[in-house]
């Protein structure tokens, strides 16, 4: 069994990108650095809210932190991903861009954005969920850790991999890799703090949403 997260991204933001990974394997010249970095920032921004946004709304006890976080996240993601792009030439772009294309897959019209994870690490967090479901509050903590792995290995594949593509300077470097390290532990934390909060049956809610984009069976390619 092979299993993947699969994300959903607007078609105007996917025809955008696709544009410029077009753009840069047809010999652009005109530089697209600029419309690259906005479009990565609409891409990620869009996968926050997706996953973490909801989780927020979700939650019913009046707890703001969560969504204060997420938004800190959202304007560092703004902030940051058009500045980490804009030093760097079409041609130091393209292998990150068609890098990138390769992790999208057209599905009934819609567009995603996937990415492979462990099985073990996906099997241990679907027993976890199901455990959480039956009122188990000692699966509560086990399972923000396996889901905190599957995050990060999101924030590997379409996060940390592409921007080692871009072969940055020292200086850019240590301050994306800041940046990076600032935003995570941010949620990080917060899923810690929200596992002595919650306990099993409130939890279950938020993993109910998350499984939503869980893929057990192969990804279709483009």
């Amino acid at each position: 069994m092979t299993y993947s997260i699969s994300l959903k991204i607007k078609p105007e933001t996917y025809l955008c990108f696709e544009s410029i990974y077009q753009k840069l394997n047809a010999g652009e010249t005109e530089s697209q650095s600029k419309a690259l970095g906005e479009n990565l920032a609409d891409i990620a921004c869009e996968i926050l809210d997706q996953v973490f946004g909801q989780l927020a709304r979700l939650n019913k006890t009046g707890d703001n932190e969560s969504e204060k976080i997420i938004q800190q996240i959202r304007e560092t993601t703004q902030k940051y991903m058009p500045w980490s792009v804009s030093f760097f030439g079409n041609d130091r772009l393209k292998p990150m861009v068609n890098y990138l294309y390769e992790r999208f897959y057209d599905q009934n019209g819609q567009h995603f954005m996937n990415y492979p994870i462990d099985t073990a690490l996906a099997a241990e967090l679907l027993g976890c969920v199901d455990q959480m479901k039956e009122g188990n509050d000692q699966c509560v903590s086990p399972a923000l850790k396996a889901f905190t792995q599957v995050v990060d290995t999101g924030v590997t594949h379409l996060v940390r991999e592409p921007k080692k593509m871009l072969k940055c300077n020292v200086v850019v470097d240590k301050t994306l890799n800041g940046v990076i390290n600032l935003t995570t532990q941010l949620g990080y934390k917060r899923f810690d703090k929200l596992g002595k909060i919650y306990d099993a049956p409130a939890m279950s809610q938020y993993f109910d949403h998350f499984m939503l984009f869980l893929n057990q069976k192969p990804i279709p390619k483009n």
